[in-house]
C-alpha cells in the first residue's frame, strides 16, 4: 500500500478510533464549565497518554516482524484484521441491545467526577477510560501496523502516525479548541451533544464496532 492508501486508511481507522463516548463526555462537560483550561488540559494528557503507551508497543512491536517473506507480512496483517474484526462484530451485538441502568449509571459517574474531582484526579480518569477501550486499539493496530512496515520514509510514516493520532484524539482535543473559538457561544452546542452522546452511547459503539468490524473483515481476507 502507497503512501496515499495509508493516509487514507490512517483517517478512516484513526475517526474508528476516536468513538470512545465518556471520554468525549467528560471533555465536554468540563469544557462547558468554568474554570476549564487545566482540566481540559489534564484529560487531553491523560486520553493521549494511553493512547500513545499502547501505540508505541505496537508500533515497536510491528516494528520487529520479520520482513523476509512480503507473503508472510500479507498473511500476518490479514489475521491480524480478521480476528480483530470478528471480535469487534461479536462486540457489537452486544452494544446493540438496550443498556438503559448501565447508560445511567455512566452519565451519573461522569457528572460526579467532574462536579468533584481535582485536576490531578482528570488525568487520572481520562487515563483509565483510554487504556480500557479496547476497541479502539483494536482499530489502531491493523493501521499502526501497515505504517509500522510499509516501505516509506520516516518522515512520511510520522506523517501517518500525527494523522491517525489526531482523528484517534478528536474527542479530547476538538472540544477544548471550540470553546476556544466561540466562548460560552458553544454551551449549547456542548450540551447537545453530551446530552445526545450519553443517551446513544452503546448504540453509537455498536454502529461503528459492526461497521469497521466488517471492513477489518473483508480487507483482511483479501490479504490472506
Amino acid at each position: 500500500m502507497g503512501f496515499l492508501g495509508l493516509l487514507g486508511q490512517s483517517v478512516l481507522l484513526g475517526i474508528a478510533a476516536a468513538f470512545t463516548p465518556s471520554l468525549l463526555a467528560l471533555q465536554l462537560l468540563i469544557v462547558s464549565q468554568d474554570p476549564w483550561r487545566k482540566r481540559a488540559l489534564a484529560v487531553a494528557i491523560g486520553g493521549a497518554s494511553a493512547f500513545l503507551l499502547v501505540g508505541a508497543m505496537l508500533l515497536f512491536g510491528f516494528a520487529q516482524l520479520p520482513t523476509d517473506s512480503p507473503a508472510d507480512s500479507s498473511a500476518f496483517a490479514g489475521w491480524l484484521r480478521v480476528v480483530g474484526g470478528a471480535g469487534l462484530i461479536v462486540a457489537s451485538t452486544f452494544l446493540m441491545r438496550p443498556h438503559p441502568q448501565m447508560q445511567k449509571r455512566v452519565d451519573a459517574d461522569i457528572q460526579r467526577r467532574v462536579a468533584r474531582a481535582s485536576t490531578w484526579v482528570f488525568l487520572g480518569v481520562a487515563f483509565a477510560l483510554s487504556i480500557k477501550d479496547i476497541s479502539s486499539f483494536v482499530v489502531l493496530a491493523p493501521a499502526l501496523h501497515d505504517i509500522a512496515v510499509a516501505e516509506i520514509n520516516i518522515a512520511e510514516q510520522a506523517v501517518l502516525i500525527v494523522v491517525l493520532y489526531a482523528f484517534a484524539l478528536s474527542p479530547v482535543l476538538v472540544p477544548p479548541l471550540i470553546r476556544v473559538v466561540f466562548g460560552h457561544r458553544a454551551d449549547r452546542f456542548f450540551q447537545g451533544v453530551y446530552r445526545f452522546t450519553m443517551d446513544h452511547q452503546f448504540q453509537l459503539m455498536g454502529a461503528m464496532c459492526a461497521l469497521i468490524g466488517a471492513y477489518l473483515v473483508i480487507s483482511g481476507l483479501g490479504r490472506l
